[in-house]
């Protein structure tokens, strides 16, 4: 596809009567009966969203924790999400579906409008579209010409410097990231998470023949940053970030993306095709302390390719507009997650716990190493093929909505893992002995999935859009691999003494045949209404949600050092999504709010039951207020955010009370200079943006504080 693109640019003749507007929205005029949130260009420079995490309450009900690293993009939506594995949002880059989630959590460039469908999407767009579907959209090149540059500097050494550049049908853009970071690891009188980013973007669009239409993205971001900025828990206080080994993140992704328009006497014929490429690298001191316990180094490299084709009746029927299509996409990854475990560690995960069950009479058991390495690599393979048709029925005020997809997905894994070491049996063994210890094997699973989708909206009223929707979407399942460094550990130890002939009691409770878990399926009842006149306009929604098998991200009790992907046997959520926008003269007004009550209805974990316990992670509440004004030449904006309260584990013994940020933005246009003054958190609020527990031990990572930003931006053509 890419090779097409270069021979069309080297051999075509432009094209002046570009249509701008075409870039297939081929699935946004699907979602009748639905509830969107749409960010335009200029909202996103306004409020200073720059990459999604931005979007937090600025999109009612949407919740985008920062901290860790780029990977970890988790979103919250309507009481649900997850911090790892398959995300309950779906992701599209003008149509291409973004297939990992490692890859969610990029700068914007060039963007032109952001788009957020609320609620499960899965009759047209199938897996992780649980509970909704984010649709990004960049400049389309207009057959004009444009070169602008951008430059911003801020606290924490940040530079964020950016150029685009459109000739005639082809659009580029790079832009480049740093940051020196805003945490410090106190052991190592370091910046824990500095930053340093770059994004490549070349889109064209193209005429070819009179009833063809041919467009293409490639883009590319390559990033190197620290990360982790996680610091210890003890007795209600909040310590610094203390750690000995290095933590980090490096990402490779690739998108190539291809689009062909057919608009024929009879039918309509969109195609969509993409190439995606991920290659990471992570580096975690998996106990965040100084001790010497153990590393995780996890890599990945995950090739990917989908094939989507919609299919519309040209002729128009008065009562009738049908929309099918099908979609296809086939996902490798090859994961390495070698835990090398220290001196500390073999002596409080392994050889406390062994020698626990091992009588005096016998021995003690000894690793004199001082470290060993536990290697893992998995090999997954994932596929997904589906049908799906949506049918719009117009009569008069009303039009009624029905669809159905139906869609099967695969998967399969191939584990193997080895480890080497000494060991000695003091007391009855006068030398170490070596030991390796292999383990391998196989997963592998499939499901069909039905997901229909119901919906009736009335427009009889001025001004006025009625809807209700009863709609289904879905989670892909997986396999929990994080898990397998306790599974390994337990191994091995039970393995040594094996080797002895000594059988320990309490060893491993389950095995690579339970890490898998279950799809998570939702049903979504709505009823909502939208309002619009002159430069007012208002929106709201009422939910009910159930749903089976909800998948949530646990931490196994005691010393555990793994955390696992589990499914509960049954949740419920409800609530209110409202927005408010005004406009008059110069001045913008605009709030928006989200509210849900999320909890278990059935979950007991084996340890506790956790029936009516708020689902964990996301907040009950999210709120975004701004107003602005604009003269000719001066804009002046604020707004404010608020998150909470929040619930950090199953018993909620751990809550994070609502909090609140503010913001602001001024700026000034001097002929074709743009400059501007911005800045975030700026009461320097201190709140706590993530939790997590390893070794029995609690630990949480706390907001970014305040952050100013000075800029320039300039049109030269």
């Amino acid at each position: 596809m890419l090779l097409t693109a270069i021979i069309s640019f080297l051999i075509s003749t432009p094209v002046d009567t570009l249509a701008a507007s075409y870039v297939s929205a081929a699935k946004e005029e699907m979602p009748a009966g639905a509830s969107v949130t749409a960010v335009s260009a200029l909202q996103l420079r306004r409020y200073g969203v720059n990459n999604p995490k931005d979007l937090q309450a600025l999109v009612p009900g949407v919740h985008l924790p920062d901290y860790g690293a780029s990977l970890t993009s988790s979103i919250y939506v309507r009481g649900f999400g997850s911090r790892m594995e398959n995300p309950v949002v779906g992701l599209y880059v003008d149509d291409f579906p973004i297939l990992d989630k490692n890859s969610y959590d990029l700068d914007y460039l060039d963007i032109a409008s952001v788009k957020f469908l609320h609620g499960p999407q899965g009759t047209a767009y199938g897996r992780n579209a649980l509970q909704g579907v984010l649709s990004v959209r960049t400049e389309a090149p207009d057959g004009g010409e444009l070169l602008r540059a951008q430059l911003e500097y801020g606290l924490a050494h940040h530079v964020r410097a950016q150029v685009s550049w459109h000739h005639g049908e082809h659009a580029f853009s790079m832009g480049y990231r740093h940051s020196r970071g805003w945490f410090r690891n106190a052991y190592k009188d370091a910046w824990v998470d500095p930053y340093n980013g770059g994004q490549l973007r070349w889109r064209w669009d193209r005429q070819l023949l009179e009833r063809w239409r041919m467009s293409n993205l490639l883009q590319a971001g390559l990033s190197a940053e620290g990360g982790f900025a996680y610091g210890l828990s003890e007795n209600g206080v909040q310590q610094p970030v203390r750690y000995n080994d290095e933590g980090s993140y490096r990402r490779l992704t690739v998108l190539e993306g291809f689009k062909l328009h057919y608009e024929g006497e009879k039918i309509r014929v969109d195609g969509i095709a993409s190439l995606q490429f991920l290659a990471d690298r992570m580096r975690m001191d998996q106990d965040y302390t100084p001790r010497s316990i153990f590393t995780l180094q996890q890599q990945q490299r995950s090739p990917a390719h989908t094939v989507e084709v919609i299919v519309r009746p040209k002729r128009r029927f008065k009562h009738w507009k049908p929309v099918s299509g099908v979609f296809a996409f086939f996902k490798y990854n090859r994961l390495e997650a070698p835990v090398l475990f220290k001196r500390d560690g073999i002596q409080s995960l392994i050889l406390d716990n062994a020698n626990k069950g091992i009588p005096e009479s016998i021995g003690t058991l000894d690793i004199p190493d001082n470290e060993f390495l536990i290697g893992s690599n998995f090999d997954i393979f994932t596929w997904n093929a589906a049908l799906y048709h949506e049918s719009h029925f117009p009569v008069g005020d009303w039009q009624f909505t029905a669809g159905l997809r139906i869609d099967y997905e695969g998967a399969s894994m191939a584990y193997a893992s080895t480890a080497t070491l000494h060991y000695q049996l003091v007391g009855m063994m006068s030398a170490a002995r070596p030991f390796t210890d292999r383990y391998s094997g196989t997963l592998s699973h499939g499901i069909p999935v039905i997901l229909p989708k119901l919906a009736v909206e009335y427009s009889g009223f001025p001004n006025t859009r009625i809807y209700t929707s009863a709609t289904k979407g879905y989670r892909a399942g997986g396999f929990n691999t994080q898990i397998f460094s306790d599974i390994l550990q337990n191994r091995l130890m039970n393995s040594m003494m094996a080797d002895l002939g000594v059988h320990l009691d309490g060893g491993t409770s389950f095995g690579a045949d339970r890490t898998e878990y279950q799809p998570e399926e939702a049903w979504n009842f709505e009823l909502g209404f939208g309002y619009r006149k002159g430069g007012f306009s208002a929106a709201a929604n009422a939910f009910y949600i159930t749903a089976l098998r909800q998948q949530l991200t646990v931490f196994p009790p005691g010393m555990s050092t793994g955390r696992m992907m589990t499914n509960a046997g049954k949740s419920r959520s409800y609530g209110v999504e409202a927005q408010v926008r005004y406009r008059k003269g110069g001045f913008t007004g605009h709030a928006a709010w989200g509210w849900n009550n999320a909890r278990f209805v059935s979950f007991n974990d084996g340890n506790a039951d956790y029936a009516g316990k708020r689902i964990p992670y996301s907040p009950a509440h999210t709120l975004f207020a701004a107003v602005a004004y604009n003269w000719s030449k001066l804009s002046l904006q604020a707004h404010m955010r608020g998150t909470g309260p929040i619930a950090w584990n199953e018993d909620n013994t751990l809550m994070e009370p609502f909090y609140v940020t503010l913001g602001a933005r001024a700026s000034v246009t001097i002929g074709r200079v743009l400059l501007y003054l911005e800045g975030e958190n700026l009461t320097n609020t201190q709140y706590r943006a993530f939790y997590f527990k390893s070794m029995g031990k609690e630990f949480f990572q706390l907001g970014k504080p305040m952050s100013l930003k000075i800029g320039i931006q300039i049109d030269i053509i």
